[in-house]
């Protein structure tokens, strides 16, 4: 089994609970790991240009996977990007430009994680394995937005980001995964290709498209579980339901 994925990451780092309270900085090596795991299932890595040609004929084939970054840490540039070029394979990183250099909004300040700044997005952006994508300007919660109002940020973080960058910015990816039924037409309107949410595998709307979420949670059960699209209907079933009732959730569970 071997269904088309998009990935959806956010930090590298390894950092105890008391410091990561969203569980949203994954150990670099466990991310090596993963990315090891689906290139032994005989995945191949595409960018979500590629992924999103698909879509004129239909839906991705299986066995590609693209992955993505949200928020735009330090640590992509300075953890994830290596990786990247060891690897040989491409990523999206979806960027805040109106939070560029400040403290990362959902981490305790002990934890000392910032967001890229100029200069560091600018050279991120130089890799050739890595594009841009745009997160709103400030991490806006899309979810009860009217249409006027996704448009508005849409469009203008999309303009910070190319006047930054100096080359099109064509993915969005909504904030928390969530957004307004205005929504998607309002990614159309402002000139994106695509916009990404959450929710799992297989929804191939291209300003809905679907992503499996991976956090420091994460070990190789569970992973294996969510590339396969099993997770969610395992942990949902009786006995899933069960086994969470009485012991900790299965995400914690399996070897790393």
């Amino acid at each position: 089994m071997r269904p088309a994925l998009v990935l959806a990451y956010h930090g590298l780092g390894t950092f105890p609970k008391t410091l990561d309270p969203h569980n949203l900085m994954l150990d670099p090596a466990r991310f090596r790991r993963q990315v090891l795991t689906l290139m032994r299932r005989r995945y191949g890595f595409v960018t979500l240009s590629e992924l999103v040609e698909h879509l004129d004929r239909g839906t991705p084939p299986d066995g590609v996977c693209a992955l993505t970054f949200d928020d735009g840490t330090a640590d992509n540039v300075e953890l994830l990007a290596p990786l990247l070029e060891e690897l040989e394979i491409p990523a999206t990183v979806f960027a805040c430009p109106g939070l560029l250099g400040a403290d990362h909004f959902a981490m305790p300040a002990a934890a000392r994680v910032r967001l890229m700044d100029a200069g560091q997005l600018r050279a991120l952006a130089c890799s050739p394995l890595v594009d841009i994508g745009s997160h709103t300007s400030t991490h806006v919660d899309l979810s009860s937005a009217t249409g006027e109002e996704a448009y508005e940020e849409m469009a203008s973080s999309k303009r910070a980001l190319e006047d930054l960058l100096q080359r099109p910015v064509n993915f969005f990816a909504y904030p928390k995964c969530g957004y307004s039924p205005s929504c998607p037409d309002a990614a159309r309107r402002a000139g994106y290709l695509a916009a990404v949410t959450c929710a799992g595998l297989g929804g191939w709307r291209r300003f809905e498209l679907t992503r499996v979420s991976i956090d420091s949670l994460d070990r190789r059960l569970s992973f294996a579980l969510k590339s396969r699209g099993l997770f969610a209907p395992l942990r949902n079933s009786p006995p899933g339901k069960l086994a969470r009732a009485l012991a900790r959730p299965l995400r914690h569970h399996g070897a790393d």
